[in-house]
């Protein structure tokens, strides 16, 4: 997924020049890679002009820890929780390193998050630019819910979060809000209040007045999150190939752009097609996301 999704910003890079926008660095952070994939991949990332690469190995062994699955972790704000991989978690990366980005913006994007068309990217960007009000853009937000959470198996309040697969923010965000990105909770009268990786820090920048910007809809079909990928067992780079073809097909169709109305009602009969067909194929890995289980 990583290797797709690195080299989907490629489409990024040849329209970047047409659009008028300067340079980005794509900053891809190896975390606790094998050796064996260091081998594979890092030698093939560094040939994209746009990638700059961070080898976590020798910030692990200054530290003197082994990451391993149950490790409790600790957030600045003093929450608890278990280490869920054999690396160090999203919300400790986006804590120590985001922070210390230079550049004017600074973008979220995960692992599994492939772009299929650069045009949802310029959307973001020319909203963010041309409004002093918005801090930040997301391509996804959802609003403050009751939900049950599969993961602790309990009922909770999640509060609101402009997703972080892809979100962009300003630089000054980083300055104006000081709480860390860790996932957080409290109990209100026996209501769990919790608010997911990032949350709490968007949060604190919603209550000083700025705002945040949620991409349309019409761009939903540029782009792929699958989602949890890390958390997939089952999927090899034998059965991936079939894999990624059959998600996009049930997720964006056959056409990815901007959709018109033609082509919103062409893709959603391509989904619908692909989802009868194909759906339970694709249930059996989804299942495996709602889980924290590790060997």
């Amino acid at each position: 997924m990583a290797d797709c999704a690195i080299k989907s910003y490629s489409k990024l890079w040849d329209k970047k020049r047409k659009f008028g926008y300067g340079d980005f660095i794509l900053f891809v952070y190896c975390n606790c890679l094998s050796n064996t994939n260091k081998e594979k991949y890092i030698v093939k990332w560094k040939q994209f002009p746009y990638v700059s690469l961070f080898d976590n190995e020798e910030k692990i062994a200054a530290a003197g820890t082994a990451f391993q699955p149950g490790q409790i972790i600790v957030s600045p704000e003093g929450i608890l929780r278990k280490r869920d991989d054999f690396a160090e978690s999203y919300d400790e990366l986006w804590t120590t390193e985001l922070k210390n980005f230079k550049t004017p913006y600074i973008v979220t994007a995960d692992a599994d998050f492939e772009i299929l068309n650069p045009d949802f990217y310029f959307h973001l960007m020319d909203e963010i630019e041309s409004n002093p009000f918005f801090i930040a853009a997301s391509t996804n937000y959802d609003e403050t819910r009751l939900v049950f959470d599969t993961y602790s198996n309990r009922n909770i309040l999640l509060h609101e979060r402009s997703h972080t697969w892809f979100c962009i923010y300003k630089r000054e965000a980083f300055d104006k809000s000081n709480v860390s990105h860790f996932y957080y909770e409290e109990n209100n009268d026996g209501m769990i209040h919790a608010y997911d990786s990032a949350a709490l820090f968007q949060s604190r920048l919603r209550e000083k007045g700025f705002g945040f910007y949620t991409l349309p809809k019409s761009y939903c079909n540029s782009f792929i999150h699958y989602g949890a990928g890390s958390k997939n067992k089952s999927l090899t780079e034998k059965n991936f190939k079939f894999y990624r073809a059959a998600s996009i097909l049930t997720e964006c169709g056959l056409l990815h752009r901007k959709s018109s109305r033609y082509l919103y009602k062409l893709n959603q009969i391509v989904k619908t097609i692909c989802v009868k067909t194909i759906g339970k194929y694709l249930s059996k890995y989804k299942v495996e996301r709602n889980k924290y289980i590790w060997d």
